[in-house]
């Protein structure tokens, strides 16, 4: 029988990188922090495509008050940005093994015309982990665990309210996980050993790095890498 439970979460960003998926995928319980502040700077209205041999920002535009938490970012539709981010995304994947059906996930959630980003970035992320067929069970922060604790001490209350006993964290957590902090609360630390995921991008030449999820699927479909999935039976 397990013994461990392993808990991790990160911020509903915009179509994230793969390896927001590798963490779900070693996860029994995956929280998305939709009550944390906004960043600007980070990736949450925002994320990178292939453009030629360029990695190149599609952005959602967005309007919020000094302050606010993600879960409370409106998108601003009063330009039209959504028909130039579909044709930028069409023109540059459209002879792409699995287009049509990643295309249409894209444009369905855009056209939905959400209010609030973080139901646009968590009905993309939803849809994408259950069709690569993920079993963790996703929990919503500021409806399922809400705390106004920060950082070492946010995460572990909520590995404790969700029977977590093992923290499993990206590799940038070294800096400033409190492990003692962890290992007081009986919660173990482990780091993730994610490494970008090979493929080939739309026949093009050389590989880019850590780009969005939506790259990995217009060429690789909502299959989960062959060596994620060996992991499973070593």
């Amino acid at each position: 029988m397990k013994s461990e439970f392993v808990f991790s979460g990160h911020q509903p960003n915009f179509l994230p990188y793969m390896g927001v998926f590798y963490k779900m995928f070693q996860s029994d319980i995956f929280v998305f922090d939709d009550d944390v502040q906004y960043s600007r700077t980070g990736l949450h209205n925002s994320n990178y495509i292939r453009v030629g041999d360029q990695k190149f920002r599609i952005i959602i535009p967005c309007s919020y008050p000094h302050g606010a938490l993600i879960n409370q970012v409106e998108i601003n539709y009063e330009k039209p940005w959504m028909d130039k981010l579909l044709k930028t995304v069409w023109m540059n994947y459209k002879n792409a093994r699995y287009f049509e059906e990643t295309f249409e996930m894209l444009e369905r959630n855009l056209i939905v015309k959400h209010r609030f980003l973080a139901n646009l970035n968590l009905s993309l992320l939803m849809e994408i982990s259950r069709r690569f067929g993920l079993s963790c069970r996703i929990v919503i922060a500021s409806r399922d665990v809400p705390t106004q604790l920060k950082k070492n001490e946010r995460n572990v209350y909520q590995c404790e309210q969700l029977g977590g006993t093992v923290y499993y964290s990206g590799t940038g957590g070294k800096e400033y996980n409190d492990e003692e902090m962890y290992e007081g609360n009986g919660i173990k630390v482990m780091y993730s050993d994610y490494k970008p995921v090979q493929y080939r991008q739309c026949k093009r030449e050389g590989f880019i790095e850590d780009l969005s999820v939506l790259d990995y699927i217009f060429n690789q479909g909502f299959n989960l890498p062959e060596e994620w999935v060996k992991q499973r039976y070593e």
